[in-house]
């Protein structure tokens, strides 16, 4: 099946029901504000080695962003708009839309966590995510169902780049997290101290 055919499968009619626009616009544009804040809390709440599992993942999502930009500018493709198909429901820059940005982060942090002592279980949500952010856009106009699926190599190609990067790159996280443990000792410290007076 065509890329143009699947997406006017998925597009949005001129003037879909209120509560398919609303979902849409929610998972398209604040479903990956979730993100930082899960991983901030996991920073927060873990230990050493979630940390470090953190610092692989988001290692991972950064190479494949990385990936993503290569192929971005080696091979072009437009916009769904660009090309004046569909129903354009989100503003958005007539720039290249293979693969999607935001499905890339959902899919590389998705698969790199399946590697990980501590969150191989936010595995399959994070790829339900990505995929449900996916839809979304092609629904709202903004990409073509191939710029989702390329989102998936891409996102392998970061996290198989980032652990075979990992013996080179732990003895520079190492000392880094040593001084982030330091003064987080050093803050829980100084705030027990400040609760007891």
């Amino acid at each position: 099946m065509s890329n143009v055919h699947l997406f006017e499968l998925i597009n949005a009619a001129p003037h879909p029901e209120a509560w398919q626009l609303h979902l849409a616009i929610a998972l398209a544009q604040w479903l990956i504000y979730l993100l930082p804040a899960g991983l901030a809390w996991a920073w927060l709440r873990g230990d050493r080695v979630a940390r470090l599992d953190i610092v692989g993942m988001l290692l991972s999502t950064l190479l494949a962003l990385g990936v993503a930009q290569v192929v971005v500018h080696a091979w072009p493709q437009p916009r769904p708009f660009a090309l004046h198909l569909g129903t354009q429901l989100l503003p958005h820059a007539d720039d290249p839309g293979l693969p999607s940005d935001h499905v890339t982060v959902f899919w590389s942090l998705a698969l790199s966590a399946l590697f990980t002592e501590r969150f191989a279980v936010w595995g399959f949500p994070l790829l339900a995510g990505g995929l449900a952010v996916g839809w979304s856009r092609v629904f709202l106009g903004v990409h073509f169902p191939y710029d989702i699926l390329a989102a998936l190599p891409v996102a392998g190609i970061g996290v198989v780049i980032a652990r075979a990067l990992r013996p080179a790159t732990m003895p520079l996280v190492l000392p880094l997290m040593a001084i982030h443990d330091r003064w987080m000792t050093t803050l829980r410290t100084r705030l027990h101290l400040n609760r007891r007076t």
